[in-house]
């Protein structure tokens, strides 16, 4: 079956500057693969016809259908009847590995490993509730008592909340899928950050959305320090301005990918200039309460509105994935308790509900919040430590932004060689999806995300490799004039310049 066709321009736009000193097929072929692995090229794709690819490409026809046939050859794709060339490989199960024995490091995940406490957990929720499995085992809007608890730990943080505000989902990447579904119709606006979470962005075109780009990072020229590329405030607040989207999706605590918060200042001014124009904010917190160097309170991003009513337009996202284990599947949502009844209406159509034994778990692992954050703050700072000491000895051309929480760093490597860099780390057996992942197509080249999630010996093993990539060609590819990286980030829909839609 064919998941989608996928034209030349959009595949070239996609591979971003995959030009190497090597074979050109091979490297063709292998980038391709990448998209693949990545999930940015779904299976069941059919690549675009040859001499279409070569001529967007401007290579020869030779060319394309040598990485074709090497695709093939490694089982990767196949040749059907009509349909041209299809991906068909399986895409292998993310995950940090545990040690720097394993073949492979897995860098494309940034996710803490699990907590220690949580085969505890599970024999605690035995013990204390074994009726639970003689019930249904699960439903659309959550157990009352974990319902009270996420909405106490709110309240706890700043933000007063009751139980009929939340709705428990089957993590944070379902509840802003659910969102999105809800509130959009095709050819709705919308706002994401950029750099941002891509899946984030696959849930909002899924619904057939214009996506603007909100851009909190701008590419910084040679010799400017990181930290002044992040959050224009004017800029923001402009396209923000201009766009009048009908939902906007935002990470303000420890941002997915830079690792940024946004300042006070800008959040209260963003807030009143989107819910002015009607706009439902998605404040996503995964990671809000991941600090670095000790535990920290964090201020929902709803509590700075200025106005009681605009905090009815922002929807907060919240998940245990990154705080006790990606495995428990347990999110949630934060809205008016008239949302949360459209919510739960929607959600009948999709799925059947979230299971009660993850909910149990997750009561009790919100019973002992404080002392999993002050284990995670713990084992996340001297992985970060870890990081930027490997970092700063081998490959000291590089640039981390500054991080004061979250689980990644988003790393300036002073040239567009990001795509290289992960097909030529991919050899080496480390997966490092490219910077532009995260952004529209030919955008942020010039960046990797970078997660500090693994064991430190892992960590070590992996910027060990990631240097013999580095050294074996593209870094000294990287052209030392380059100042942007690619095309500029400012606003976008869907790889079209703003003005054009306005």
């Amino acid at each position: 079956m064919i998941a989608q066709r996928l034209s030349a321009r959009r595949l070239v736009d996609m591979l971003g500057d995959w030009r190497g000193s090597g074979h050109s097929y091979v490297e063709l072929a292998d980038s391709i693969w990448l998209l693949v692995r990545d999930g940015g090229v779904p299976l069941g794709t059919a690549l675009p016809a040859e001499r279409q690819l070569a001529e967007t490409l401007a290579v020869s026809r030779t060319t394309v259908s040598a990485a074709y046939q090497r695709l093939r050859e490694q089982g990767l794709a196949q040749s059907k009847q009509g349909s041209g060339t299809v991906v068909r490989a399986q895409r292998r199960q993310a995950g940090a590995p545990e040690s720097a024995d394993d073949a492979e490091i897995d860098l494309s995940a940034a996710c803490p490993s699990p907590w220690h406490g949580l085969e505890g957990l599970a024999n605690a929720a035995v013990a204390r509730q074994p009726e639970l499995f003689r019930e249904i085992g699960f439903d659309t809007i959550g157990r009352q008592s974990l319902r009270e608890r996420i909405a106490a730990r709110y309240t706890e943080r700043g933000l007063h909340t009751t139980a009929d505000q939340i709705m428990v989902t089957l993590g944070a990447q379902h509840a802003v899928f659910l969102i999105a579904r809800t509130l959009l119709r095709r050819g709705d606006r919308t706002l994401i950050e950029s750099p941002s979470y891509p899946h984030a962005r696959e849930a909002l075109t899924a619904t057939g959305a214009l996506v603007a780009e909100l851009p909190v990072w701008q590419n910084a020229r040679a010799g400017e320090r990181a930290e002044a590329s992040a959050y224009n405030a004017a800029s923001i607040l402009d396209i923000a301005r201009r766009t009048s989207p009908r939902l906007a999706y935002l990470i303000p605590d420890h941002h997915n990918p830079t690792g940024q918060s946004m300042p006070g200042e800008l959040r209260a001014e963003l807030i009143a200039t989107l819910t002015a124009q009607g706009t439902h904010i998605i404040a996503d917190e995964t990671t809000a309460e991941l600090a670095l160097g000790g535990t920290r309170m964090a201020l929902p991003f709803a509590a700075a509105a200025s106005q009681a009513h605009q905090q009815d337009f922002v929807i907060t996202v919240g998940s245990l994935g990154k705080t006790v284990w990606g495995g428990l599947r347990i999110g949630w949502i934060r809205a008016t308790p008239e949302l949360i009844a459209r919510l739960e209406t929607s959600r009948r159509v999709g799925d059947l509900g979230t299971g009660s034994w993850e909910q149990l778990l997750a009561e009790l692992a919100l019973d002992r919040y404080d002392e999993i954050l002050a284990d995670r703050s713990i084992e996340l700072t001297e992985r970060h430590r870890v990081l930027s000491e490997q970092l700063g000895a081998h490959l000291p051309e590089w640039t981390m932004s500054p991080v004061v929480g979250g689980a990644c760093t988003w790393v300036d490597l002073g040239g567009p060689a990001s795509t290289r860099l992960s097909r030529d780390a991919a050899q080496l057996g480390v997966w490092l999806p490219p910077g532009s992942r995260f952004g529209s197509p030919g955008v942020f080249e010039r960046f990797a995300r970078v997660p500090f999630t693994a064991e430190p010996a892992v960590l070590t093993e992996a910027v060990a490799r990631l240097r013999l990539a580095w050294n074996s060609g593209v870094g000294s590819a990287t052209a030392p004039h380059d100042t942007a990286g690619g095309r500029t980030a400012a606003g976008m829909f869907g790889g079209d310049a703003l003005a054009a839609v306005i």
